[in-house]
């Protein structure tokens, strides 16, 4: 749950608002080598995604033989030809980018795993293919970057519906699970359902009194008798070890998670709040949450940080059009400082799971919380652009 996040989040915006209503844009001069550059751009995307589509059919063969040990070299070879020519894609095909960006990382990542899901894989592919076909189609915008972003961020709404739809699914199954009274399986549908909520922590401000009723530590309520959410049940299942009177928290859980799916069709996001929201999370999580209080009986912190840093790329996925057109070398940075992190958290992984956290030396946390900072203090940056 984030802590006075309204206020400070309005705070921030607001001050994005005076930064940007204050920004001059100055004409660049032309030149033959910057007119050049378009067209040289748009070549090396084509020969680039051409590879690209030919490494993922391989992939799919891969995955339809489920051999294992080509499907790993075959993801860090993806990941590879993508890094070779992202930033020109970054820069032209902003919208198309966000969508192979968003396919392309499950894949790299599950090249690292002892035990690769192939079912869930065979989705991922199909659907970087078809990333990677509108990528191959695709024409530079004419339009204004304020339309695009516009797009963009009505694209991210998109983004917030199918995560509250997967939320409403995955709680239903953890609270079957606390109900049938199986421990075990309920610790495992517990961590799948958090990645949901996590991911669309970034506009958390926006649920009102759904976020407490969902997602309250101990720490966060007067009246522990009352207290309700995943934290409730996250300690009957590691702590008490007895789900003994939590078929009732189950159920609320599963009403307001329906909730919020319902309100989430209605959201009018504004981009200033949705970045300061993101800012606002990454740097809760590099002060308040670093210190384990959000999964303090399970130590799944780690869960909760991919996810809160997957969900805050996606809103910088969401402001790209603006960065390309008012500061692309932020663009860079930020590019970079996510990559950086994610490869980070992939480090404490064992079989495609995240460790306990209470097994981190204080060192490890450093410098995920130092890591955190930075993002942080990046995506405070773009007050110049929006």
């Amino acid at each position: 749950m984030k802590k006075s996040i309204t206020l400070s989040a309005l705070v921030v915006a607001t001050a994005l608002t005076l930064s940007a209503c204050g920004n001059n844009d100055t004409a660049k001069p032309e030149n033959t080598e910057q007119s050049q550059a378009p067209a040289k751009d748009h070549n090396a995307i084509q020969e680039g995604t051409a590879k690209l589509q030919g490494l993922t059919t391989q992939l799919q063969d891969a995955i339809t033989k489920q051999d294992t040990e080509l499907v790993k070299s075959l993801g860090k070879s993806i990941n590879d030809a993508w890094l070779s020519y992202e930033n020109a894609v970054r820069q032209t095909y902003p919208l198309e980018y966000t969508d192979v960006e968003k396919y392309e990382m499950p894949i790299f990542s599950a090249s690292a795993y002892d035990k690769i899901d192939f079912n869930v894989l065979t989705d991922t592919a199909s659907k970087l293919q078809d990333a990677l076909t509108a990528l191959l189609n695709a024409k530079e915008s004419s339009g204004e970057s304020s339309e695009i972003l516009t797009k963009a961020v009505a694209n991210y709404k998109l983004y917030v519906e199918e995560q509250t739809d997967n939320l409403t699914k995955q709680t239903a199954l953890f609270a079957d699970a606390v109900k049938s009274g199986d421990v075990e399986r309920a610790k495992q549908e517990y961590a799948k359902a958090r990645v949901f909520y996590e991911e669309i922590e970034p506009i958390a401000e926006s649920f009102g009194e759904l976020d407490p009723k969902i997602d309250a530590r101990i720490g966060d309520v007067e009246d522990v008798s009352a207290w309700t959410g995943f934290h409730r049940i996250e300690k009957a299942l590691w702590e008490d070890h007895s789900l003994e009177g939590m078929s009732q928290v189950a159920d609320q859980l599963v009403i307001d998670t329906k909730a919020l799916q319902e309100q989430a069709k209605s959201y009018e996001l504004d981009p200033k709040l949705v970045v300061a929201g993101a800012m606002e999370l990454l740097n809760e999580a590099a002060t308040s949450k670093i210190t384990g209080e959000e999964e303090i009986y399970s130590h799944l912190d780690l869960v909760d940080f991919a996810a809160n840093v997957n969900g805050s790329k996606t809103v910088y996925l969401s402001i790209i059009p603006a960065l390309n057109e008012k500061n692309p070398e932020l663009g860079n940075q930020l590019d970079q400082s996510f990559q950086q992190l994610e490869g980070t958290l992939r480090t404490h992984q064992t079989n495609g799971q995240y460790i306990a956290y209470d097994k981190l030396s204080t060192e490890e946390i450093r410098v995920i919380s130092d890591q955190l900072s930075e993002l942080s203090n990046l995506m405070s940056q773009t007050a110049s652009i929006l």
